[in-house]
């Protein structure tokens, strides 16, 4: 009987060394898993300031346009008042000869 115990022991001691082994891989994943972890908030972080980039981009672009399009109606109403000038001269001129 004795000699069962001591072989049964010896069974136990064996499950308890794998189990450190299985505890000691799952540790391992643990850190793999931290180290994902951080490379994807590194990612985030990253794709964070490609946003804050692209919003100054349309923001500049928008500024751009505006302008632009301030501009153009400057133009517009100049060429506008010209034509309109043109044509009363020539409303006149007509009614005068």
């Amino acid at each position: 009987i004795k000699q069962n115990f001591e072989t049964m022991r010896l069974g136990f001691d064996q499950i308890d060394k794998r189990f450190e082994q299985v505890e000691k891989r799952f540790e391992q994943v643990d850190r793999r898993f931290e180290q994902v972890d951080k490379r994807f908030e590194q990612v985030d972080k990253r794709f964070e300031q490609v946003d804050k980039r692209f919003e100054q981009v349309i923001e500049q672009f928008d500024k751009r346009f505006d302008d632009m399009n301030r501009h153009m109606n400057r133009w517009l109403t100049v060429v506008t008042v010209m034509l309109g000038v043109i044509g009363l001269g020539m409303m006149l001129s007509n009614f005068l000869a």
